[in-house]
């Protein structure tokens, strides 16, 4: 059972839960890296409205190759409510080397972003087998262990059917 974590992160968060993600799993991890500079008040703007439009975006190559894992679990924020460009870009790039795909993400909204589901589905041709949508107050609070926990727990399930 292998799995990779693929994650991207612009303040941090996202980052967090993809390292304590990767220690629960004891699997490998890969940063998404931007091209853009989505620094800043301007950034921040211009990735809502990036991730709206659902723009792509030009990502660094990445060194692992997801079709090499049982399941990849993606680790990112929403922007807008949708799927942020550089995550959409890395998705799009290896939608067809992906043998199961779990979501986990840290924003503003939590659950609430529960809506791009679909959005992730399309790009991916198959479905997003497990989710967890962590609120950015939950993690500031640390009140997400026993969530985080019965996620990974689900995602080590995954590799095992």
């Amino acid at each position: 059972m292998k799995i990779l974590i693929a994650y991207y992160s612009r303040t941090g968060n996202n980052e967090k839960i993809a390292n304590e993600l990767q220690k629960k799993l004891n699997c490998d991890i890969e940063k998404i890296v931007d091209t853009v500079n989505r620094k800043g008040v301007l950034g921040w703007l211009k990735s809502g409205r990036s991730a709206r439009n659902k723009e792509m975006s030009t990502i660094v190559p990445i060194e692992k190759d997801p079709s090499a894992y049982d399941a990849v679990v993606v680790a990112c924020p929403f922007w807008a409510g949708n799927i942020p460009p550089p995550i959409r870009t890395y998705i799009s790039e290896n939608k067809d080397k992906f043998n199961r795909f779990a979501l986990v993400s840290v924003c503003a909204a939590g659950e609430g972003n529960e809506k791009a589901i679909p959005d992730y589905e399309a790009i991916l041709g198959k479905k997003v087998m497990v989710h967890l949508f962590l609120k950015q107050n939950e993690l500031k609070h640390g009140d997400y262990e026993k969530k985080l926990q019965e996620f990974s727990e689900a995602v080590l399930r995954l590799t095992e059917s």
